[in-house]
């Protein structure tokens, strides 16, 4: 199975790395190409791959392809490939926010195999959180690659496409939100004496750790919440302030704006 990307951005980077480190697709076996040719250079050096001189080399030579473009540049690219696409059908992998299956399928005019997924940034670290749906032109095989390609950038669930929009804010645009709770973290932490590299090491770690109890064992969120919270206790002090100030409003808005713009992106209301 020969495999391209066009576009190979953050995310995209994220996802090739992955796969070729995983051993699952050898590196000869892989195509690249992106307007911004140092960025493909460098890949090749790193990784061996095959750089293409252009976004139709990857459709001609490969079986399937990850479009890794912007959601504003799907268009121009399927336009641009839709030719080749009918000759050779390969089925496309598309990262693209907001960009449903059946509009790319109408952008190409005949009846092509489309699989939406929606990894977040921590493919980076091989820790990403993967919805993947398919249209009725894939075939099982085709899918089955693709759940085996997702797992080299790690856990994936399949999900109906309505849902792409709710689980893209959730797990997707939500790394940034831990981030800034890590960071605001380190600052209180600094404001009371820690020096930041220490408090940014510590509520680091503290996040990893309580991902880990979420995702590997069999308690509530509400049991795990209470194992920490002692009677009287510092925990509960902080959690009672947490909700007091608007911590979990906050957070719930946060993922209804995330929302709202992927539906404006969608053109859906």
């Amino acid at each position: 199975m020969k495999l391209g990307f066009i576009g190979t951005g953050n995310l995209a980077s994220a996802i090739l790395k992955g796969v070729v480190a995983s051993g699952f697709i050898a590196s000869e076996n892989i195509y690249i190409y992106d307007v911004f040719a140092p960025k493909t250079k460098e890949l090749s050096e790193e990784l061996s791959v095959n750089v293409a001189e252009n976004a139709n080399e990857v459709v001609k030579k490969c079986d399937g392809f990850v479009m890794a473009v912007k959601p504003k540049d799907v268009a121009s690219l399927l336009e641009s490939i839709c030719a080749d696409m009918k000759s050779k059908n390969p089925f496309i992998i598309s990262t693209a926010a907001g960009t449903e299956m059946d509009k790319i399928k109408s952008s190409l005019g005949f009846n092509a195999k489309i699989i939406r997924i929606m990894p977040n940034i921590n493919a980076a670290v091989s820790q990403s959180m993967t919805a993947m749906c398919a249209n009725e032109f894939v075939s099982s095989e085709e899918k089955e690659f693709a759940l085996k390609l997702c797992s080299c950038f790690g856990r994936t669930i399949e999900l109906d496409e309505k849902y792409f929009a709710v689980f893209s804010a959730v797990a997707c645009c939500a790394p940034a939100y831990a981030y800034m709770f890590v960071d605001a973290l380190k600052t209180a932490g600094v404001k009371h004496g820690l020096s930041a590299a220490d408090a940014r090491i510590a509520a680091a770690q503290m996040l990893l750790g309580s991902a880990k109890m979420l995702l590997e064992g069999d308690k509530s969120i509400s049991a795990l919440i209470d194992n920490v919270c002692s009677p009287s206790g510092t925990t509960i002090e902080g959690v009672c302030a947490l909700k007091e100030f608007g911590f979990e409003n906050a957070v719930i808005k946060a993922v209804d704006s995330a929302v709202e713009k992927d539906n404006r992106m969608a053109n859906r209301k």
